[in-house]
């Protein structure tokens, strides 16, 4: 009994010792709870500006030549040769691929000798009623005599006339044998191949010209107000990225798209030196009015959640977050539109590892 109560004693005095060990360890001494609550994330830090700049509207389209001719056969036949390749330079009438044209040729020879034998029987026609309107003046026969003569020459006459319009569409035909180019420009999107059995109207190739290009863009109804024809435009491609084209509107379709219900408009674009190619898609910025000062902040600024924005603005070294309504982007820089004021100092660095009330060191 005396043994229990003896350890019983003991306890108070263990638990006396281990408090005096840890108070001289300084476990709870006012510099360490002062260093633990100065410690924080490490963000660098931004303000708020206001800054001027040009109102934009910014668009997505596509590239689209001056003009873009679909090659086709107007007769169906054979292809014999084909004589220009893809990207090749051609001038209106240059040939591009010829049909089998032995059955063509025939066909001209033919029309060509019936207009010989038409142009005779109207030259012997025209002789016999000469010779009875002698007779006739002589009154050595009749008036039926001399209608005839008449009648026989100018059915011959119309006989010549026919002969010569169908070796007129022989020739034609013969001349449709060999697809020329309607226009000007660089040979495309070639489908027909030698031996190839073709059709009239079906697409064989493509002869586009971009001397000139269209920058096409569908334009919303709400921002139809903005855009006039020739206003000025600036054209990028993502294959020329440090590359601005400068355009003008020169189209603007006054009827809106059953499908979309959009505003096809066209963005005209020097191109002589064919660096543009239809089928490009192509950023153009309209500007829509005079100088102005938005607010920005840096892009590093902004957290997104939820479809919702905000930032953390520093003071006393403690962040406060704040939602935002941003605008649009410029570079490396974005708009806000609402919530915040110039001079706010705001995490650029880091911001996804805040909480609101966040202790922070600033580092340069």
């Amino acid at each position: 009994m005396k043994g229990f109560k003896f350890k019983y004693w003991i306890i108070p005095i263990v638990i006396f010792i281990g408090l005096v060990a840890v108070f001289r360890s300084g476990a709870f001494s006012s510099e360490k709870t002062q260093l633990q609550t100065n410690t924080g994330v490490n963000v660098k830090i931004a303000a708020a500006q206001y800054i001027d700049t040009i109102p934009k509207l910014m668009l997505n389209g596509s590239i689209e030549g001056k003009t873009a001719a679909t090659i086709s056969a107007k007769l169906a036949g054979r292809i014999e040769e084909v004589m220009v390749q893809e990207g090749q330079q051609v001038q209106a009438g240059d040939p591009l691929a010829r049909l089998e044209s032995t059955e063509l040729a025939n066909s001209v020879r033919t029309a060509q000798d019936a207009v010989s034998k038409a142009q005779v029987n109207y030259e012997m026609a025209v002789k016999d009623y000469n010779r009875y309107q002698a007779l006739f003046d002589q009154g050595a026969t009749s008036q039926q005599t001399l209608d005839n003569a008449e009648g026989k020459k100018r059915i011959a006459q119309a006989d010549l006339s026919s002969a010569v319009s169908s070796k007129s569409n022989a020739e034609q035909q013969y001349g449709y044998g060999v697809i020329t180019a309607p226009v000007d420009g660089v040979v495309a999107n070639v489908t027909v191949t030698v031996g190839q059995v073709v059709s009239p109207g079906a697409a064989l190739m493509s002869v586009q010209d971009i001397s000139q290009v269209y920058a096409v863009v569908n334009v919303e109804q709400k921002d139809l107000g903005l855009i006039k024809q020739g206003q000025p435009a600036e054209v990028t491609v993502d294959t020329y990225a440090d590359k601005v084209f400068s355009g003008t509107v020169e189209m603007i379709n006054p009827e809106a798209g059953s499908s979309n219900r959009m505003f096809r408009t066209k963005v005209k674009v020097d191109n002589t030196d064919g660096a543009l190619k239809s089928g490009m898609f192509s950023k153009i910025q309209l500007a829509t009015g005079d100088a102005v000062q938005i607010l920005t902040i840096p892009q590093a600024a902004i957290i997104q959640k939820q479809g919702i924005y905000y930032v953390f603005t520093i003071e006393n070294d403690k962040v406060t977050r704040h939602q935002v309504e941003i605008g649009n982007v410029m570079g490396d820089s974005i708009e806000i539109k609402s919530g915040l004021q110039p001079g706010d100092k705001l995490a650029v660095s880091n911001v996804s590892q805040l909480k609101d009330g966040d202790v922070v060191q600033i580092v340069e």
